[in-house]
């Protein structure tokens, strides 16, 4: 194995290496070295011991030989160094034609990676050397870059050489630089005349690097412009690129006309800082006035959770409080005043289940069809890729210009399109309720569907809660049986806009006529068992935090239910 080391060594820096004494010394291929500082030596357990003298870590030393470290382990060696891999090797080249360097690629990588690279050059003395000191580093196919800018074209600045050579295979002018998050003022005075175009890698690396460069490049070249790519999700790592895009039966024609719709990149705007007013100048601002999407519990800029157990009828109610809203029609005991447009997100249903449901409501209830777009559905059978993870900004941004044109958003259900974080942390709800905040301060109102854990509250952490207007939850009653199908209570918990009656809670069931046709079935004379828990609680002597614990509900649940007994007078 050490002779395996020190010919790697000796190809690498083109020195031969010298005995001395059990081990080797060797001029180091991590700096330009020509005394040489590099001592090669075999511990007792077989590992092969490195160490430079001029002061290069082990890990560069290592970079620079295109292994790993693990590779100096005997256990490992015998399956690393002789992995056969392909090596790919892109030349840059200066304005002249005359290679300055080259980029490897090997695949597949070190320590278990998909790939891994290297810059290498031949230094004055004709040595080849792994770095890339007093090396001048320049843009990829730098000679074709200047020419197409001659000419006028689009330059596409992608994330790596492979991404280059795609789209110039495709007669495209393209380029990258040699390291994904290094920059240089050179790179942009090469650009400083063309019409650049930023295509990006959907991942970490990738956004950090979109940013990087525009920052670099805004008011240095000619023309600037960020194209996102429709159908690409983000990961962290690994992301799809433009040449995935193209793999997946897009063309070039596709890009050039994203490209033609891209408006010119503009930094967004900082805002001013944090504004107050006076009372004074508060009572006088001219406020629009809230509607009501459907009476009494949803208003405009309304947000509302429905919430319930596994086969309850939770997707039974949301589209029917959907078909409502977008009809200016009626559902159990609610009504809507006026059509408005609604986007019915659907994260988990059959699409074949969901039209049998939608063709049921539309034509067993006799109701009329809702205007064109006012009843928009999305839903996962129909979608080429998976559905957004609406956790993450690049999720919403997925589905923003449908919510733009929405009046009402639906979301079925929370765990299968909010998939980041743990959902018993306040923190992972957290950018949720900044978007959910952000589309009432737009005028749009949204219903979040849950489910409920088995004790009957809501699963995950209260603090979705906080924000909300108002939280339905539906129980099947203890008599229920599955034969019955949807027959539940339907009780609100939380109510900020409406009491009284309208806030008592009612029973319904779903009945299949003789004809076969649907019809809701609504029943005043409803029991809230978890009220009479509660009361019994009370009467015993119970604290809040004790009544907490035994029925298992929230501090919150508890506390409204308190007050909903004494407005009763039941205690």
């Amino acid at each position: 194995m050490l002779h395996d080391i020190v010919h790697c060594l000796e190809t690498t820096t083109g020195r031969s290496a010298k005995r001395t004494g059990t081990g080797y010394t060797a001029c180091c291929p991590s700096h330009d070295d020509t005394n040489p500082s590099l001592s090669i030596s075999e511990g007792d357990d077989g590992k092969i011991l490195l160490k430079c003298f001029a002061g290069c870590s082990l890990a560069d030393i290592c970079r620079s030989l295109g292994i790993s470290q693990s590779d100096l382990f005997p256990e490992k060696s015998q399956n690393r160094l002789d992995v056969p891999r392909k090596r790919t090797e892109y030349a840059y080249q200066d304005e002249n034609q005359h290679t300055l360097f080259s980029k490897i690629r090997i695949e597949p990588g070190f320590d278990g990676s998909q790939k891994s690279f290297y810059c290498e050059h031949i230094n004055e003395n004709g040595e080849v050397v792994k770095n890339l000191n007093s090396c001048r580093k320049v843009l990829y196919r730098l000679p074709e870059l200047l020419r197409a800018t001659s000419e006028g074209k689009t330059i596409f600045l992608v994330e790596g050489e492979k991404d280059a050579e795609k789209l110039i295979e495709h007669g495209l002018a393209a380029t990258t630089a040699p390291e994904s998050l290094k920059w240089t003022d050179d790179f942009s005075n090469m650009l400083k005349e063309a019409d650049v175009v930023v295509l990006y890698d959907m991942d970490k690396t990738g956004y950090e690097r979109r940013d990087m460069l525009c920052n670099r490049l805004l008011g240095i070249v000619k023309r600037l412009r960020v194209v996102d790519l429709p159908g690409l999700e983000y990961q962290e790592s690994h992301g799809h690129d433009v040449s995935d895009w193209l793999a997946r039966g897009h063309t070039t024609a596709e890009l050039l006309e994203i490209v033609s719709r891209t408006t010119n990149f503009a930094p967004a705007q900082k805002s001013s800082g944090i504004r107050a007013v006076s009372l004074e100048e508060f009572l006088k601002v001219d406020l629009p006035r809230r509607e009501m999407l459907l009476s009494p519990f949803l208003p405009t800029q309304g947000l509302c959770m429905l919430y319930a157990k596994r086969g309850v009828g939770k997707t039974h109610v949301a589209l029917g409080i959907a078909y409502a809203v977008a009809t200016g029609g009626t559902f159990l005991k609610w009504h809507a005043p006026v059509a408005k447009k609604v986007l019915y997100i659907d994260g988990e249903m059959p699409a074949a289940a969901m039209q049998e449901r939608l063709r049921r409501i539309s034509t067993d209830g006799g109701l009329k069809h809702p205007e064109p777009c006012f009843f928009r559905l999305v839903t996962p059978d129909l979608q080429e890729m998976p559905m957004p993870n609406l956790s993450t900004s690049q999720g919403r941004e997925a589905i923003e210009a449908l919510v733009q044109d929405s009046d009402l958003i639906i979301i079925d259900n929370i765990s299968t399109l909010f998939r980041s974080g743990d959902e018993n942390e306040a923190e992972s709800w957290q950018p949720v309720q900044d978007w959910a905040l952000s589309l009432r301060r737009q005028g749009k109102s949204v219903i979040f569907v849950h489910h409920a854990a088995k004790a009957g509250q809501q699963r995950g952490t209260s603090k979705r809660e906080d924000i909300l207007d108002t939280v339905i939850t539906l129980k099947q009653p203890p008599n229920h049986r599955a034969d019955q199908g949807a027959r539940f209570e339907v009780s609100f918990e939380k109510t900020r806009n409406f009491s009284g009656e309208d806030a008592e809670p009612f029973q319904v069931a779903l009945r299949v006529k003789d004809d076969g046709k649907w019809e809701w079935e609504i029943n005043d004379a409803t029991i809230d068992s978890d009220l009479t828990k509660i009361v019994a609680s009370h009467q015993e002597g119970l604290t809040i935090e004790q009544t907490v614990q035994r029925t298992g509900l929230t501090k919150s649940q508890v506390e409204t239910r308190l007050k909903k007994a004494k407005d009763k007078g039941l205690i």
